[in-house]
């Protein structure tokens, strides 16, 4: 125990000169949607299990959109005084509990973080209980509600309480996990257990905590499930009819996403995908119509200011742009960026796409291809381009469509998520973007593409991805079938395809409340 402490110890120091900020000894996120009635109890149970257990606390609220007075509340709690907690707000807009816990994990700057839920059903004893738990040398503790010494003093509805047995049940044999109860709100883990696994997560509805389960196992972490006194609080916004589907097709998804070969951190496609696609980018029929679409868009639309790719890669787009406007790159790959260099091109960037070292207003055009799959955040991604955009510029976005397409190349091209053409709108839209055109494409692949995959997956061929090496002759077939359709495109909004195109203008320009200092500092010294 003293050898752990001494360690907890040294973390902490870390922790305190890492992010200058109180020292605590555990973070909880807290997610929360519409929670104003439940909020100020587990708040007041909070401060007094500070002052009980001389355990100190930075509690982060990470609220998921909420339309009531939730704000309000932890507002007011995070103005007081309290010796041994902090409260923070983390605002974001509605996309699910999983995301909201991502978010906070963000913020946690403890040695020890976890998560639980608003109502706090296992009660600060078990809070307690994992915290000193972790300290004898797990890397993840779990509360649950289905061992041995679990204490069951308010139960749910009986059916309630049988879908969660047939959930874990279904979990456990399609994941292969020895777990009894991966849905119990309260976990906890060492910081940089967290960040690895939170680096992986991608799951942003309630199965996202079996998603943590199974990474954690995948990862090689040690974890413990730790008996509760557990009672059952009314008022979940976890719906029986709409979301238990969603979570076992969740399941699926885990299984489909992990695989059994090495998990890849989504954000980055892997090393031998990105070497692929930086030399297939010049005439492999892909990328040879997408440039086509792209360049009558910014012919149609754009305005003859300076263009700037976000992920430019092997830099042919850039390179095709170039000849008319002048014209930026900006990857975070450094095997891209020298296949760029070694094209002759200038005006090439390394840095985060949600962080540009570019002056405001400075561009009249944005390209963002392929690309807003790859963030975790989008809406910082948005909100940085809005930036650097003209407010008569034009940012022309493609995304990958429908996640019942998701396959292995999703995974290892490191894609969060794939969209619908509602589902792209949306994001632009609640991002201070006003919709110029938005349209499915390659609409002629999707059903090959669907067929081509299921075939994969009766060949029990998942966990490879999509071939970019085509014989010349198919090569030439696919791309006229792809400019044919461009020209199609020219004229009308097509109502399905493979991916999605969206053409967009800054709406009325709001200062917006993400922008870091560090971002700003950048800006001034800095010009395209």
């Amino acid at each position: 125990m003293a050898g752990a402490l001494g360690s907890l110890y040294r973390r902490r120091l870390r922790c305190l000169l890492d992010n200058e900020t109180m020292l605590t000894d555990l973070t909880l996120v807290i997610p929360t949607f519409n929670e104003e009635s439940r909020l100020p109890r587990t708040m007041e149970e909070l401060e007094r299990f500070t002052r009980t257990s001389g355990i100190s606390l930075q509690v982060i609220v990470s609220d998921d959109g909420s339309t009531d007075g939730t704000a309000a509340v932890v507002a007011d709690w995070a103005e007081r005084a309290l010796p041994r907690m902090t409260v923070e707000l983390v605002r974001g807009v509605h996309r699910g509990k999983g995301a909201a816990v991502r978010e906070g994990m963000r913020r946690a700057v403890s040695p020890v973080v976890g998560s639980f839920d608003a109502d706090l059903s296992p009660g600060t004893d078990a809070v307690e209980e994992l915290y000193r738990a972790i300290l004898e040398g797990p890397d993840m503790v779990m509360a649950s509600r289905a061992l041995p010494g679990s204490v069951i003093e308010v139960r749910p509805a009986w059916y309630r309480e049988l879908a969660g047995r047939v959930f874990n049940l279904y979990l456990r044999r399609l994941a292969d996990i020895p777990f009894r109860d991966t849905q119990c709100g309260l976990k906890l883990w060492r910081r940089e257990v967290a960040r690895h696994i939170f680096k992986h997560q991608r799951l942003d509805g309630f199965a996202f905590d079996a998603e943590l389960a199974v990474l954690a196992t995948r990862l090689g972490y040690r974890v413990e499930e730790i008996p509760v006194r557990w009672a059952h609080s009314d008022g979940s916004s976890l719906s029986m009819s709409r979301d238990a589907w969603r979570m076992s097709r969740d399941v699926l998804k885990i299984v489909r996403q992990l695989g059994k070969g090495d998990i890849h951190a989504p954000g980055i496609p892997s090393t031998p995908a990105m070497e692929i696609m930086n030399s297939a980018e010049d005439l492999h029929w892909w990328y040879v119509a997408k440039r086509r679409v792209v360049a009558g868009t910014l012919d149609k639309f754009g305005n003859g200011g300076r263009c700037l790719d976000i992920g430019c890669g092997g830099g042919a787009m850039l390179l095709e742009t170039g000849l008319s406007v002048p014209a930026f790159g900006v990857d975070l790959s450094d095997h891209a960026l020298d296949h760029a260099y070694a094209r002759g091109l200038k005006g090439l960037v390394k840095a985060e796409a949600a962080s540009l070292p570019f002056a405001r207003n400075c561009f009249g055009s944005v390209l963002l291809l392929d690309v807003l799959e790859h963030h975790a955040q989008p809406e910082l991604l948005l909100r940085e381009i809005r930036e650097v955009l003209d407010p008569e510029g034009i940012l022309v976005v493609t995304v990958p469509a429908f996640q019942w397409m998701w396959s292995y190349a999703d995974h290892v091209l490191g894609h969060y998520r794939r969209y619908t053409r509602a589902g792209l709108a949306a994001e632009l839209t609640a991002n201070g973007f006003v919709l110029e055109r938005i349209s499915y494409f390659h609409s002629w692949l999707l059903p090959v593409a669907w067929s081509f995959r299921k075939l994969r997956s009766l060949l029990r061929k998942t966990n490879s991805a999509d071939d970019f090496s085509v014989p010349a002759p198919l090569n030439r077939l696919l791309l006229g079938f792809a400019l044919a359709e461009s020209k199609l495109l020219k004229r009308f909004d097509l109502p399905f395809g493979l991916s999605v195109l969206g053409v967009a203008r800054p709406a009325d320009r709001v200062e917006p409340s993400g922008v870091s200092a560090q971002a700003g500092t950048t800006r001034q010294v800095a010009t395209a």
